[in-house]
């Protein structure tokens, strides 16, 4: 009777090694997740798969293993327009006192691009001219000289990736050097890809009498 309180209590104890009163200690694969802002996310080990839920903070796989079992938490399907990985996700059952993975996922970005035409030197004093996109107040903004384009036709892109479902607004920064530039296809909402068809197009301010 004192022997089988004591294995008792010692299995109790020991959830993280072999039980002595026979039998393998059981564990739960599971862990941590950060921004998970969108539904889909399916996490696998092994053929155990668990859906992970928008705006859950934890997860657990639903078959527990045993110890001395390997385990290998991946990403089976990626949330709606985000991208997840995993770290901690892979090890050996019993090697720690429990199975602790980090599951973070973040927004997918894309580089919002496009063609500038007409950005010419001046027509007069031959210097270079500089036209300046802002995309939005917090999305960036580019300089393009003419010196960059050939016969004034030449691409660009901004630096700050747009978040997909973000709003963009490419506008031209008044250049004062006798352009008058325009933007097609400036506005919208990123998709889950990059956008590259905005189109600025600048031609010579008409020249003033007196």
């Amino acid at each position: 009777m004192k022997f089988s309180y004591v294995c008792t209590a010692a299995a109790l104890a020991l959830t993280a090694v072999l039980a002595a009163c026979g039998g393998k200690a059981q564990f739960t694969v599971q862990g941590s997740a950060v921004n998970v802002n969108s539904t889909g996310l399916v996490l696998a080990n092994g053929s155990d798969t668990v859906s992970v839920p928008v705006a859950a903070t934890t997860f657990a796989f639903p078959k527990q293993i045993d110890y001395g079992t390997d385990y290998n938490i991946v990403v089976q399907k990626n949330p709606d327009n985000m991208q997840c990985s995993v770290a901690g996700g892979q090890g050996s059952a019993g090697h720690t006192v429990s199975i602790q993975a980090l599951v973070t996922c973040v927004q997918n970005s894309y580089i919002l691009s496009g063609q500038i035409t007409g950005l010419t030197p001046d027509p007069v004093t031959k210097a270079a001219r500089t036209v300046t996109l802002l995309n939005g107040s917090t999305g960036g903004a580019i300089a393009i000289t003419s010196d960059a384009t050939t016969n004034g036709t030449g691409d660009f892109a901004f630096g700050i990736a747009v978040y997909t479902g973000q709003a963009y607004g490419v506008t031209v920064q008044d250049p004062k050097n006798n352009l008058i530039c325009t933007v097609t296809n400036g506005t919208g909402v990123m998709p889950n890809s990059p956008v590259s068809n905005v189109l600025v197009n600048c031609t010579q301010a008409p020249a003033t009498s007196g």
